[in-house]
């Protein structure tokens, strides 16, 4: 895994192109730290950094071919099989054992239809130095960033935004608009994102650039555009469901490095370290994150899958003073406002694993969106049956099953407040933002808090506009379930989790996650399983629990699904205060530097919480609590961005291609 960057300009005089370049490139030595290189010719720059995880000797970039030089940032785990086809098929000689180098022969032998044989997690800078155009890809599901800015005339290309930071006389400042409509459902729709005049490439698309004419852009892949159906029976779906599965996880053990995973306790770590310690025979490691606060730990379910497989296991037991004291670090590497501090365990954890000498990990990360693991997709089954009865008095009774780890939903005395909470759901959920209504609905008193001079307005009308434009012409054949997943793969998935908790988390500390349920051949074939298969009654994931249940402790497969969680509030109070980091940026006079939040309506909040912090502290209010904050150090971030200078010992690549 690495860093890319790229500028494609107007008009630089060579020193001041390789300037640029080096000093974009300098924010992703994190990403990075094994090497470093650029490419110079006429009008175009690349970057790289190097994470040596396949071919450790060779496999340097940017890699140049008679034609292309290519820049990536991935790995192509069906590498071995592309290569012997180019060989076989094509007559094409490799000079490395690298999958970089099968990516850059694979546009030589099919052009852009290569992205289309990928089966794996990329971003990519392709410079065609015969018809003078950059080519700039995503894979499927936007598990590897890639982001553009447009500034002075000229392209920026980077995977992380901070590289932009370096750029002479450009600063980076939140598009408002944009930013409410990621605190609405947690990431920005199509390819804007919070900052002005930065986006970033979708997903599954591709884009052409020249040096005088606008970009044009490209779909490859879609979830769900092809036709699809499902396995008969229970028994036949498990049974392609576990070889794909398994398919998945030895691809992507693929490796020239030792490979760990994850435990988190739950169900879908659990199965992809089973299936890891069924390829590795050897003993390999695996690492979990526990809390201090108990109410938030599952390690007796991660040391109950350690004691079976017999790893050899490390845990990191995070308190609140650890939060505190990492959140600023963590924002400063998922350059965006967050709604929990969830995130902060995992950026220490990657700390963790890189100093056990491991630089790839396996998680379960993608389960919950392909199996129906989230809430949303019980709320909206509970929703559908109540409309069928609305008077109904036993329907509305499920809702005590909606959450079993959470106290007052068991408690008879709200009830009561429940059923009118999800009552008023039942005319406004059939529609195309189906799952996304409750979360809507939940995060819209962000409103109360944006600084009045934006006068910022929730229209749920042009918010749904806007979803409804992501949603494919096929979707009105999809069930309401259906429609609600290919959303979570779309918003939540790709644009928060897999930044946030996922890339961004990973690879602050160099550590390469890779997430074997985004396998495309696993998705494509769950989406048309029956809706049963995947949610039965109120069974989440129930055919991943049916096919493991003889290998994985049934105290794992039959516990009642915890989203994982930090402490979020908690962790920024102590005696009754803000701690000191966390006053420095909520103060008055911050708040007002800014210019982002209401002040007085930021203060409120704050003493809402002086006397105590109760124990049951409310979704909303550690979610308001958590942006706000993130927000602010964000935008400090913005403001004071790092200066990072590469490391002149490490393994450089130059290449100057002037003519």
């Amino acid at each position: 895994m690495c860093g890319i960057t790229g500028i494609l300009q107007t008009e630089l005089d060579q020193d001041q192109q390789r300037k640029n370049i080096v000093d974009m490139t300098s924010t992703l030595s994190h990403r990075g730290p094994d090497g470093w290189g650029i490419y110079l010719s006429n009008h175009i720059a690349l970057g790289h950094t190097r994470l040596s995880i396949i071919d450790l000797n060779s496999g340097d970039q940017p890699m140049m071919s008679e034609r292309y030089v290519l820049s990536y940032n991935g790995e192509i785990y069906n590498y071995i099989e592309l290569r012997k086809d180019m060989e076989s098929h094509h007559g094409i000689s490799f000079k490395t054992t690298s999958d970089t180098e099968v990516v850059l022969r694979s546009f030589e032998v099919y052009g852009p239809d290569a992205l289309q044989k990928f089966n794996g997690q990329f971003a990519l800078l392709l410079w065609d130095r015969k018809e003078k155009k950059l080519l700039i890809a995503r894979d499927r599901y936007g598990i590897r960033p890639l982001y553009i800015l447009f500034y002075r005339n000229n392209y920026y290309f980077a995977s992380e935004v901070k590289a932009f930071d370096t750029i002479p006389g450009y600063q980076r400042t939140f598009d408002i608009n944009n930013l409410f409509d990621h605190g609405l459902v947690w990431n920005t729709l199509d390819n804007s994102t919070v900052y002005q005049n930065i986006h970033s490439l979708p997903a599954g698309t591709f884009e052409i650039y020249r040096k005088d004419s606008q970009p044009s852009h490209y779909r490859y892949y879609e979830i769900g555009e092809s036709a699809g159906n499902s396995p008969p029976n229970i028994e036949s779906a498990v049974e392609e469901f576990s070889a794909l599965l398994e398919d998945s996880v030895r691809l992507r053990l693929r490796s020239d490095v030792p490979v760990g995973t994850y435990l988190s306790g739950g169900i879908d770590s659990a199965i992809t370290t089973y299936l890891t310690s069924q390829q590795n025979k050897e003993k390999f490691k695996t690492f979990s994150v526990s809390f201090a606060d108990k109410s938030f730990d599952e390690s007796s379910f991660q040391q109950e899958m350690v004691t079976r497989l017999n790893s050899e296991h490390s845990d990191l037991q995070v308190d609140y003073k650890m939060i505190n004291d990492n959140f600023l670090d963590a924002v400063y590497h998922f350059e965006r406002p967050v709604f929990r501090t969830a995130p902060l365990p995992l950026f220490l954890l990657s700390k963790m694993v890189k100093s056990e000498g491991i630089k790839v990990v396996l998680t379960g990360e993608g389960a919950d969106e392909i199996l129906f693991g989230y809430d949303s997709f019980k709320e909206l089954k509970l929703l559908n049956f109540w409309s069928k009865q609305p008077n109904s008095t036993l329907r509305p009774q499920l809702i005590k099953k909606l959450y079993p780890h959470l106290r007052h939903y068991k408690d008879p005395k709200r009830f009561g407040l429940m059923r009118m909470y999800y009552e008023g759901f039942l005319n406004d959920y059939d529609n195309d933002l189906t799952g996304l209504n409750i979360r809507v609905h939940n995060n819209k008193a962000l409103t109360n808090y944006f600084n009045k001079d934006f006068h910022i307005a929730f229209n749920k009308e042009k918010l749904m506009g806007k979803v409804s434009a992501i949603l494919p012409s096929n979707s009105h054949h999809w069930t309401l379930l259906q429609k609600n997943q290919f959303l979570e793969l779309k918003t939540l998935l790709s644009g928060y989790l897999l930044s946030a908790q996922g890339d961004r988390m990973s690879m602050a500390h160099s550590v390469e996650g890779r997430y074997p349920f985004l396998d495309h051949r696993l998705i494509e074939r769950l989406f048309y399983y029956k809706d049963t298969f995947k949610l039965n009654g109120l069974k989440q994931k129930y055919i991943l629990g049916k096919a493991y249940k003889d290998v994985i402790p049934s105290s794992i497969i039959n516990r009642p699904k915890q989203p994982y969680m930090a402490p979020d509030l908690k962790s920024f109070f102590s005696h009754g205060k803000l701690t000191e980091q966390a006053s420095y940026f909520l103060s008055a006079g911050k708040i007002a530097d800014y210019g982002i939040f209401d002040s007085t309506i930021v203060s409120r909040l704050i003493k809402k919480f002086e006397r105590k912090i109760p124990d049951a502290i409310g979704y909303r209010d550690n979610m308001i609590f958590t942006f706000v904050l993130s927000c602010q150090m964000a935008n400090y971030w913005a403001r004071n961005p790092k200066t990072t200078p590469l490391d002149t010992k490490l393994k450089k690549v130059e290449i100057r291609d002037f003519n």
